[in-house]
This record gives structure tokens, sequence and C-alpha cells, in this order.
């Protein structure tokens, strides 16, 4: 079973009441393209990809200290 986050038009185009990355996927898609400058999608799909996988933890600690985003208990 899978929990529903919102509307379906939410859960696409937002605006978002959640940071854990479930709603406005159009929004994300479209900050990644401009990460990448990546001007429609076919550009995006190019695009080389690093792998780095301290990203993940990286800035955990002042998430925790500061108590917000993913460094929430």
């Amino acid at each position: 079973k899978v929990g529903a986050t919102g509307s379906l038009k939410q859960i696409l185009f937002g605006p978002a009441e959640v940071d854990d990355g479930s709603q406005n996927l159009v929004g994300a898609i479209t900050t990644c393209m401009g990460n990448v400058g990546a001007r429609n999608l076919p550009e995006f799909q190019q695009a080389e990809i690093i792998i780095a996988p301290s990203i993940r933890t990286e800035g955990k600690l002042f998430q925790t200290v500061q108590n917000v985003g993913m460094g929430t208990s």
C-alpha cells in the first residue's frame, strides 16, 4: 500500500507543503535542468552524471543543529 501526500496537481506542480521531495515534481525537474544548463528534456537526458556518495550526508550536521530539513528527527 502507498500513502497519498496530496492531490495529483500538488504532487506534479506544487506548491509543496513538505520538504521530503514528494510534491512539486515539475519544479524539481525544472531546477535540475537549470543546474545542468539544459533548455529542454532531450538536452537534460544527455547530461553527464557524476556519482558522489558524500553528497547525501553533506551539510547534514548543520541541518541537525538547526533542526531543519532532513536533519530533523
